[in-house]
């Protein structure tokens, strides 16, 4: 059973972990659409779930290379280890549109950047409409 909190001043307050857990769906939803808009000009495999899998797909791809470069480089003790293990995360989140999208890897390539400019595109919109990353964090009130 969920509760919710109401505070002294009679506002509700979200519980933590169910603030975390609204804050990443609505992130995950929002990384998503670049990625499925980009991909609609590439791929005839392209919809919104294929999008929402590959978005996450690709920063945990991301994120487990570029771990094990930098543990690797701790090890060794040789930072410059580490700028090779981002440009094999970055292959790898290619690797991954490749793989979802049914593209090649030029294809993935075209998915990937203009991904990146269509959210600076949206990052502006949202910022100038007042709703960036710290304004939804404070509206779920979610603490940092």
């Amino acid at each position: 059973m969920l509760k919710v909190i109401i505070g002294k001043d009679n506002t509700m307050h979200i519980p933590h972990i169910v603030g975390v857990i609204i804050g990443f769906l609505i992130a995950w939803i929002i990384i998503s659409i670049p990625v499925w808009l980009a991909s609609k000009l590439f791929s005839s495999e392209s919809s919104f779930p294929r999008a929402m899998a590959a978005s996450l797909l690709s920063i945990i791809v991301f994120a487990i290379i570029v771990a094990i470069f930098a543990f690797i480089a701790s090890v060794i003790n040789n930072p410059f280890v580490l700028p090779i293990g981002f440009i094999i995360g970055l292959i790898g989140i290619l690797g991954v549109y490749k793989a979802i999208f049914d593209v090649g890897w030029l294809g993935a390539l075209g998915i990937a950047i203009l991904a990146f400019i269509i959210s600076i595109v949206i990052d502006i919109i949202l910022a100038a409409v007042g709703l960036g990353a710290f304004t939804l964090i404070h509206l779920l009130h979610i603490k940092i």
